[in-house]
């Protein structure tokens, strides 16, 4: 059965440690990552070498890849002509870099394809363990090392670059710390119980204290984590037609995660089809201020317009910073702590909208401002979706 994007579902997140070489330089190592409604991907690419040259061969090798997984090549076409090329740079001044790329399906099915680079770790909150290569094989003239497996709440991936697996080389460890010796550095920090979170983090400081109190090599740790994704479902403005209202809210009301009401109009139109109260719960005449209300079922309610403006525009601004109090700061607040987050955008029109006040006051119309917060959103690594009645 197909889900829709309100359902509950698998959601990956990333933590990121890395460090450079040296200290205040550029890494080498670079991470992308791209999430649509079928699947999470992740790529880390290592540039050979050092410095600006190698972040270069890093940044065109896993942004060529993930563009190609977005136009539709499969996961071993991307990686095909990724390799062809970096195979071409053996024996001519083309950048190179290794790369592992990890793609996990919303099922939690994963696949990793690795070149030239450490092969991955399955984790969860009771054992790490490296993942053996299940199937190695040419790929033009080079060899990759393809891995799958199933992530269920609770487990994750590790991916790395050498700077972790070669940690210590001639130092401390004759042949590197090697991938297993990661491994087991993990399972030490799981009988410690360490938060999966920070376990990224204490590998690099590991690495580092292995390597003589500097780092052999940039160096990364990429950790995918698999758990329940926080749904926010968002209703702002009535249908286009007014026989829409009882149907749109119904279906809105079967959606899965919290739910908020962005709109006074639509406030009003909710507390009609479902016969509950709109309470006003905070009325200020401060501008910044707009009005909240509460209304039973729903997590939260607001004003629409302003108050959507508002969030687009301090969005990106630390949570210290916010005033207290305010429906902008909580909606701020809701929109950080969710993973997918679902727009259901009526498109009726609004005559106080057209008012020229607002225009002055740069406040764009509904359909614009959440396009605009939504794209806003996408680059802050939350999956969108925004559907129109």
């Amino acid at each position: 059965m197909k889900r829709s994007l309100s359902d509950p579902r698998k959601y990956i997140e990333a933590v990121l440690a890395q460090s450079a070489k040296r200290a205040g330089r550029v890494c080498g190592d670079y991470v992308v990552i791209d999430r649509t409604p079928e699947a999470t991907t992740a790529v880390l690419a290592d540039g050979i070498g050092t410095g600006i040259k190698a972040r270069v061969a890093a940044v065109m090798c896993a942004s060529r890849l993930m563009e190609l997984i977005r136009l539709g090549f499969t996961l071993r076409e991307a990686c095909r002509k990724i390799v062809d090329t970096m195979h071409e740079a053996r024996t001519k001044d083309i950048p190179f870099s290794a790369f592992n790329v990890c793609r996990v399906l919303n099922d939690g099915h994963a696949t990793i394809i690795s070149y030239e680079i450490p092969s991955p770790i399955l984790i969860n909150n009771h054992l790490a363990a490296y993942l053996p290569t299940q199937r190695s094989f040419p790929m033009g003239l080079e060899m990759i090392a393809e891995v799958n497996c199933m992530l269920d709440y609770g487990d994750g991936i590790v991916l790395l670059s050498d700077g972790v697996s070669q940690a210590g080389l001639g130092y401390q460890f004759r042949m590197g710390w090697g991938t297993q010796g990661a491994c087991d550095f993990i399972n030490g920090c799981l009988v410690r119980r360490t938060d999966l979170n920070a376990i990224p983090g204490e590998i690099l400081d590991k690495v580092k204290e292995i390597s003589g109190t500097t780092y052999g090599d940039d160096t990364t740790c990429l950790l995918l984590i698999c758990r329940e994704a926080q749904t926010l479902n968002i209703l702002t403005g009535p249908p286009s037609h007014k026989g829409k209202d009882k149907k749109t809210v119904h279906q809105f009301m079967e959606r899965q995660g919290r739910k908020i009401v962005c709109g006074s109009s639509t406030s009003e139109m909710v507390g009609r089809i479902l016969g509950v109260p709109v309470d006003s719960k905070a009325i200020s005449n401060a501008f910044h201020k707009p009005p909240s209300y509460e209304i039973k079922g729903f997590d939260y309610a607001t004003e629409g317009a302003i108050t959507l403006n508002q969030v687009y525009n301090i969005l990106e601004e630390k949570e210290e910073r916010l005033e207290r109090n305010s429906s902008v700061s909580d909606l701020y607040k809701l929109l950080h702590s969710s993973d997918t987050i679902n727009f259901l955008v009526g498109t009726a029109m609004n005559p106080g909208h057209e008012n020229i006040v607002f225009r002055q006051m740069g406040i764009f119309p509904r359909e614009v401002i959440v396009r605009l917060l939504a794209e806003k959103l996408q680059n802050m690594g939350k999956l969108v979706s925004v559907e129109y009645v």
